[in-house]
């Protein structure tokens, strides 16, 4: 069959509707032919209308077209000089038929172009007006993606205290001797010595809708390791101008059975309302999690949304494949639940506020049993406790409890270091933002997070490595553990929150303060004080439109301790960011 045979097809019934609107429209005319012969069909005003009635009833006209088309009609018929009428001629009519003698010409333009819409519309919705287009599955498959560019500038304080030690390096290796640090050295933190560098991060996903209530979604990300709070690659890392690696960053599935419930399934987005106070904003889940929202009213929305998130699964052959004897698993979990809400409260006015709760199951440290651990073979029952990625600011203490060798009471001892603290962390954010001066906004955001389950009595008896309280007496070496428990961030923003085209602009003044275990230093913000806890400072930036989704941005972002020894450092960042 033809596309020109289908057209037609398809045409018939609107047409037939369309010429009976005609018909019935210009009987309005009516008075007009009174001068008709008897034998001419007529109709009486009042039938017509009923007719016109039955027309805005059946949605074939609208209240005011059907007005205004009456209106025109009578005048027409008005005006028109009474020899034109007597002219002419009188047409022999069936039964039940009706003269249709004028018909205006806005509505024979307005029924045109009405019905060439309608027929072009779902021409599109239907395919059959291009029958040699693309497969209609290809309408369900989008591509998006971003691309940063970045320049970025360390400046440590040469005052720094010099010997923070890297427990990330540390737990990354076979264990650290502690009988013998001489000849094998503490890896320490760079605090003192400034750094230069360009970076990278591009990012490439594809939607597909599957189904009218499934979606799934894939994608890929650069990055210089696996860490999951930075997908930035260092260009010049990997040497002689080397090629880098792609991850994956998501891959989900979301089932979406009716407009206020939703659940993904996989690698999903962050589904909670946070900051980067709590979540780094490239930071993914994996897992499962259930969002829903409930509209009251235009202004008024509110929001539920959970989730359980397997952070650490054991190694199936844990602790060795060489031991008869396996391990217990110690999984770690993230739950999480969050309920908020959306209002415009006054013209141009809306607050936007979630409160939720975050508990880490297992991610702390666990004293092991007695064992020993001369080589790097050897497995201790809690080796699995420590953090298998970390930033910098979490207390730490030593996990195993190691007996020496007998007969080599010196021999090697190597260690693991664990969380001292446990985590479930309350978190209220709320922002307030003001629209009443179109297009710039102001934003005022405030997030607050405490860890409810952070007891400082317990990380002492643990024997916490750092967050010290320093002294003012050299010749005191006292170590009184100061750590701490709460944090929260402020920021200001005047401008358009989302750069969308040229000259659309922002700028932004914020101040973060982060306790050493108010929350866990691996999903924080990875570019305050270079990541993590136990900092506190202020953070200036601003952002610029060149083009449609393409603009600069600028970043200031200084920081200092919270408690120990000095650690201040400031972070500068130049971003081109573009996204399609």
């Amino acid at each position: 069959m033809t596309a020109s045979i289908q057209l037609r097809r398809r045409l018939r019934p609107r047409l037939r509707v369309r010429a009976l609107a005609l018909a019935l429209l210009a009987a309005c005319a009516a008075p007009a032919l009174a001068a008709a012969p008897a034998d001419a069909a007529k109709i009486s005003p009042e039938v017509t209308l009923k007719l016109i009635d039955l027309l805005v009833a059946k949605g074939v006209l609208t209240r005011g077209q059907a007005d205004d088309l009456i209106a025109e009609a009578s005048a027409s018929a008005a005006a028109r000089p009474a020899a034109t009428a007597a002219a002419q001629p009188a047409y022999q009519t069936a039964p039940g038929a009706v003269v249709v003698p004028y018909v205006p010409e806005v509505v024979r333009q307005q029924i045109k172009d009405e019905l060439r819409a309608e027929v072009v519309q779902q021409a599109k919705s239907e395919g059959w007006a291009t029958p040699n287009a693309l497969p209609e599955w290809t309408q369900r498959i989008s591509v998006y993606g971003d691309l940063r560019a970045r320049a970025e500038d360390v400046l440590n304080d040469g005052e720094n205290y010099r010997e923070f030690p890297n427990f990330a390096a540390l737990n990354s290796g076979s264990g650290y001797d502690v009988a013998d640090p001489v000849a094998n050295p503490v890896p320490y933190v760079n605090t003192t010595k400034n750094r230069g560098r360009m970076r990278l991060r591009a990012r490439l996903g594809v939607h597909a809708q599957i189904a009218d209530w499934v979606e799934a979604d894939l994608r890929l990300a650069t990055g210089s390791d696996r860490s999951p709070v930075s997908t930035n690659q260092t260009l010049g890392a990997g040497g002689n101008l080397s090629k880098y690696s792609l991850w994956l960053d998501r891959a989900y599935v979301r089932l979406k059975p009716t407009s206020w419930l939703s659940a993904d399934i996989g690698r999903t987005p962050n589904p909670f309302w946070t900051s980067e106070l709590l979540f780094d904003n490239d930071l993914n889940f994996d897992g499962v999690a259930v969002k829903t929202q409930f509209a009251h009213d235009p202004d008024f929305k509110t929001f539920v949304n959970v989730g359980a998130f397997p952070v650490f699964n054991t190694d199936f052959d844990f602790g060795s494949t060489q031991k008869i004897d396996k391990e217990s698993s110690r999984d770690k979990w993230l739950y999480g639940a969050q309920a908020g809400l959306d209002w415009n409260f006054a013209d141009a006015m809306s607050l936007k506020l979630g409160l939720g709760y975050f508990l880490f199951d297992k991610l702390n440290g666990q004293f092991s049993s007695a064992c020993l651990a001369p080589t790097a073979k050897d497995v201790c029952d809690t080796d699995l406790s420590r953090p298998q990625f970390q930033q910098f600011g979490n207390t730490m203490f030593a996990i195993r409890n190691i007996v020496p060798a007998q007969g080599a009471p010196n021999g090697p001892q190597l260690q693991y270091f664990g969380y001292a603290s446990e985590f479930g962390v309350a978190n209220l954010h709320a922002a307030l933002e003001i629209a009443r001066f179109d297009p710039v906004k102001i934003v005022l955001e405030a997030d607050v997070v405490k860890n409810t389950k952070y007891d400082a009595g317990r990380i002492r008896a643990l024997g916490p490595l750092n967050n010290f309280k320093p002294t003012l007496d050299p010749a005191d070496t006292t170590a009184i553990f100061d750590g701490g428990d709460m944090g929260y961030y402020v920021n200001l923003l005047v401008g358009q929150p989302k750069i969308e085209k040229a000259w659309d602009w922002n700028a932004s003044i914020g101040y973060k303060r982060l306790e050493s275990d108010a929350v866990p230093d691996a999903f924080t913000d990875s570019d305050f004080h270079l990541g993590g806890t136990n900092a506190r400072g202020f953070i200036v930036g601003g952002s610029l439109g060149l083009a449609r989704n393409t603009w600069l941005g600028l970043r200031w972002l200084s920081a200092n301790e919270v408690t120990g020894q000095p650690y201040s450092v400031d972070v500068i960042q130049l971003d081109l960011n573009t996204q399609f």
